[in-house]
């Protein structure tokens, strides 16, 4: 079985739950490949299985998988295809699995499995993530899922993650905060970003920024309108000198990113990658 795997991921999450079934997919002998949907390559459509794996931000996905999906062409025979979503809360996961499934379904994909698994929350602006220790247990029971999830898509189990109101929201606070992000606060909060005296100029924001929406502009970060929010420069920041107007610093805070997740030997990875592809074509030519 051809598996192909998509995701986009702020500090980690979604990422490290996309590749526990990637190595799960090929440990039960299937071809698995997995990409971010910033590097913007194809999707197979010889694939036998396509998988996505987004976060939920305020009861939705990002602007950039939504656009993703629907920039997605309409496949001529249908795919098993699969949608996972990662929450600081599963109940609060909103209509984030409702839209990629209806999106997917509208281009002709067959959706046969989706699910929400709880990775630790990276929102430091406004809260303060678990410490190091209580975020290493969260992703561990979210490795043992997601293990479990694709064993069960291998074993062509179904099953689909049922839409609910948070508990803790009544339904007027759930609209509002979901269209008040979805269509003002995201494409106005970039704004907010400021840097405090620490900020040493070193780039780094720059460089990982997932979606090129850092710029050093004398020698500070300025940030653009393509921002999502996903809080990688927030957290990855080495002098935690990042915050949000009107939030307040964030130092004293815990920060929060998956361990494993490196997207500067990512980015590597996926140059050495297209500069290999460059060579073969010069060479064909």
């Amino acid at each position: 079985m051809n598996v192909e795997l998509k995701y986009f991921s702020g500090t980690g999450n979604s990422y490290k739950i996309i590749d526990t079934c990637k190595e799960i997919f090929i440990q039960n002998g299937n071809k698995a490949t997995l990409s971010s949907i910033t590097d913007k390559s194809d999707i197979n459509e010889d694939a036998d299985l396509i998988g996505f794996c987004f976060p939920v931000y305020a009861f939705g996905i990002p602007r950039i998988c939504r656009k993703y999906l629907l920039n997605l062409p309409i496949f001529k025979n249908p795919i098993n295809t699969f949608i996972l979503i990662t929450a600081g809360n599963i109940d609060e996961s909103g209509f984030s699995v409702e839209e990629s499934t209806k999106i997917l379904k509208r281009k002709g994909l067959d959706v046969t499995y989706s699910k929400v698994i709880q990775m630790p929350n990276n929102w430091t602006i406004s809260m303060n993530p678990p410490s190091k220790e209580e975020a290493q247990l969260i992703i561990n029971t979210g490795v043992i899922k997601a293990k479990k999830i694709a064993q069960n898509i291998i074993d062509g189990v179904l099953d689909h993650h049922a839409f609910n109101y948070p508990s803790t929201y009544g339904k007027f606070g759930f609209y509002k905060d979901y269209y008040t992000f979805k269509w003002l606060g995201v494409s106005n909060m970039w704004k907010n970003y400021r840097t405090d005296e620490t900020c040493d100029s070193c780039g780094l924001c720059e460089k990982i920024c997932p979606t090129a929406s850092i710029q050093i502009v004398d020698n500070k970060p300025k940030w653009l309108k393509t921002c999502e929010q996903c809080m990688r420069c927030v957290n990855y920041c080495p002098k935690q000198a990042i915050f949000q107007k009107g939030e307040g610093s964030i130092k004293g805070k815990n920060i929060y990113y998956e361990p494993t997740f490196k997207p500067l030997k990512l980015k590597s990875k996926k140059h050495n990658k297209s500069n290999a592809t460059d060579a073969k074509s010069h060479a064909a030519d």
